[in-house]
Order: C-alpha cells, then sequence, then structure tokens
C-alpha cells in the first residue's frame, strides 16, 4: 500500500492538541503560583514552597516545549489512516513504526468521541474496538469519522444493481449516499 492512500489528521488536530496541552500547561503554572504565595503565609515550609513553585514552574516549561510545541507536529505528520475492503490500517510512529490493520469482519464496536474543544474544530475521535484490543483514529473530521463510522456499521454496501455485495467500498460522497439511501428506504418498508 502507498503512502499516498493514506489520510492523514484534519489541519486542525494540531491547533486542538495545542490548545488541549496549553490548558495543562496553565494548571501547572495555577499550582507553582498558589505555591509561591502561600510560601509567605505559611512561615514554616517556607523555603519547600519555593523550590515546589520552581519545580512546577520547571515542569509548566518542559511540558510546554513537548506537549505545546513538538508533539502536536510530531504526531500530525506521522499519524495515517487508510480505510479499504479489507479494513482498517492506522500507521503511527517515526523511527519505530506501528501499522495495525483491522479487518472489518473483526471489529465488534465503534465509538465517536468529541471533547469540547474538538467540537469546536468539528473534529472527532473514532475507538475501533476488537477483541485484540482497541485502535484509534485520532482528530480526524467529524464528518469522515460519522462515514466510517457508517459504513462499518451498515456491515453490506448496497450497489447500483441492488445487489448485496460484502465487500466495503472507499469512503466517498457518492458510496455514503447510498447507504443514507438504502437505510431511508428501510425505514420506510418498515412503517
Amino acid at each position: 500500500m502507498t503512502h499516498e492512500l493514506y489520510n492523514k489528521m484534519a489541519p486542525e488536530a494540531r491547533k486542538v492538541m495545542r490548545i488541549a496541552s496549553m490548558i495543562i500547561t496553565a494548571a501547572i503554572l495555577i499550582l507553582a503560583i498558589a505555591s509561591f504565595v502561600s510560601s509567605y503565609f505559611i512561615s514554616s515550609f517556607e523555603s519547600q514552597l519555593k523550590w515546589v513553585a520552581l519545580l512546577l514552574v520547571i515542569i509548566a516549561v518542559l511540558y510546554a516545549v513537548v506537549f505545546v510545541w513538538l508533539k502536536p507536529l510530531y504526531t500530525y505528520h506521522v499519524f495515517r489512516y487508510h480505510f479499504s475492503e479489507q479494513g482498517i490500517v492506522v500507521r503511527e510512529g517515526f523511527i519505530f513504526v506501528q501499522q495495525t490493520q483491522v479487518p472489518l469482519f473483526r471489529i465488534q464496536n465503534i465509538d465517536m468521541d468529541e471533547g469540547f474543544i474538538m467540537r469546536k474544530y468539528g473534529l472527532a475521535t473514532l475507538t475501533i474496538s476488537t477483541a485484540g484490543g482497541n485502535v484509534e483514529i485520532s482528530l480526524i473530521e467529524k464528518e469522515q469519522a460519522l462515514k466510517i463510522k457508517q459504513l462499518i456499521q451498515q456491515g453490506i454496501i448496497i450497489d447500483e444493481n441492488n445487489d448485496e455485495s460484502h465487500t466495503p467500498l472507499e469512503i466517498t460522497d457518492e458510496n455514503y449516499d447510498k447507504i443514507k439511501d438504502a437505510q431511508t428506504e428501510d425505514e420506510e418498508t418498515l412503517l
């Protein structure tokens, strides 16, 4: 499978990762400030609290460098996923590349998660559960996540001749529309 067939995270994923890391960095800095201020009120632990404050500031700076600046760049450039007839392939890593292949027939459950920051940027994370564990497709566009989830849950695709095919199709708007039309017809038949 060539590298061009793989999909990347949404471009906004870097921003979402940075915002989440900045919130944690701010929390660490607030603890550092609280420790420093409390050192003036608790004279018996004054020097220890100032050292704790200094340590927390160092931790906040290191955390910011790694998780606000480096990790979003690294994760965005190395994370890839692909959906095909064989299943879902998730590729992560730069030096040590980990490629996880999940055949469609092994998928037991699929969950879609949206945090409040992800929701603001229209992103979602899919967690695909199998008997062997979970695989995540992180920070992709919500529309794409819904399409993947719908195609996996549908299980079978109705082709143009209304013949059932047990082979999943590539995720395109046309294939997604076919599934939605087939579901609408099924729902109307039940009514």
